[in-house]
């Protein structure tokens, strides 16, 4: 009986009786083969079309399981795998600078394209002239629960969010048990931190700055440890805190009537001018003024020279 050969890797079966005092060096081939097709890897250097090819009892390159494409061909080419009949599959790594097509049959079955720069898991089902080649996702898309046993490594590579229809729908970076944090980006209407849980929101630092514009160039308020929180106009401080109150860089001004609920003992304003509506008051060059509509009706100079516009009024003693 002669020897027959398996049907995907093409490892010789001896016949019995069979190779007397040659049975050894069939053995050993066929261990190389089985050697190959478990662990070997193989670098094909490409410049154009290339076959895998898998022989009957001999080794040779379609027999090894890793497949690292090199070389510099000069447009995309094929890698097919012969023959149509055996069923294959490989771990293929693309480095050519071109675009691998993986085929079986050459008929109308589907192929596999590998663009420069990736690694794939693909199979062929040997079915003859139009076998099919397809590839097993090596990504996380098809696993609903993925999971991370250690750190991620994002690798110096950004992770990229799309736009999101509300919190929590799609594109939503989301922390906590009930996802009580959610962070989103919404194509009309901008950017959102919501915090749906209990306790508060907290942000933390030694200063805590508002930024304007893209570039954060500008700055829009800042909050100190143990110190000022300071509003900016046009990135000029404005109203600033301190330990002994507040000051106001500039005009302040009231629309409406202030009414205060509790004795004011001290105040400080460091402002050249405060707007009541009808009524301002300024200090310059050691002088107070007050003016009603834009007419001054009372001046207060530092020698105490008192002016007034208009008539001074007592009822009692003054």
């Amino acid at each position: 009986m002669a020897s027959t050969y398996t049907a995907n890797t093409g490892i010789e079966k001896i016949g019995s009786g069979e190779q007397a005092g040659a049975w050894g060096t069939t053995t050993n081939t066929n261990f190389d083969i089985i050697d190959d097709a478990l662990n070997g890897v193989l670098t094909l250097t490409i410049s154009g079309n290339t076959t895998l090819t898998t022989d009957d009892g001999t080794v040779s390159n379609g027999h090894h399981k890793v497949l690292l494409l090199t070389g510099s061909p000069s447009s995309a080419f094929n890698l097919t795998i012969d023959p149509n009949d055996q069923q294959k599959w490989y771990f293929v790594s693309n480095s050519t600078g071109q675009t691998a097509t993986i085929l079986q049959g050459g008929g109308s079955g589907t192929t596999v394209s590998m663009a420069t720069g990736t690694s794939a898991i693909v199979y062929a089902d040997g079915t003859g002239s139009n076998a099919n080649v397809g590839n097993i996702s090596t990504d996380v898309l098809g696993d609903t629960s993925p999971q991370l046993g250690g750190n991620l490594d994002t690798n110096g590579k950004n992770i990229n969010f799309g736009d999101s229809a509300t919190a929590g729908t799609d594109d939503t970076l989301q922390f906590g048990a009930s996802q009580d944090l959610k962070i989103y980006h919404h194509a009309t209407n901008g950017s959102f931190i919501v915090d749906s849980g209990t306790g508060n929101l907290n942000i933390s630092a030694s200063q805590v700055s508002l930024l304007g514009g893209a570039d954060g160039a500008e700055t829009m308020a800042t909050f100190a440890d143990d110190g000022a929180v300071t509003l900016y106009h046009n990135d000029s401080a404005k109203l600033a805190t301190s330990a002994t109150g507040a000051s106001v860089t500039g005009t302040l001004a009231a629309d409406t009537a202030v009414t205060a609920t509790t004795s004011m003992t001290t105040a400080t304003m460091n402002a050249t001018t405060v707007d009541l509506g009808d009524y301002t008051i300024t200090e310059s060059a050691g002088t107070l003024r007050i003016a009603y509509q834009g007419t001054n009706k009372f001046k207060l100079d530092s020698s105490g020279n008192l002016t007034v516009t208009g008539n001074i009024t007592a009822f009692g003693s003054i």
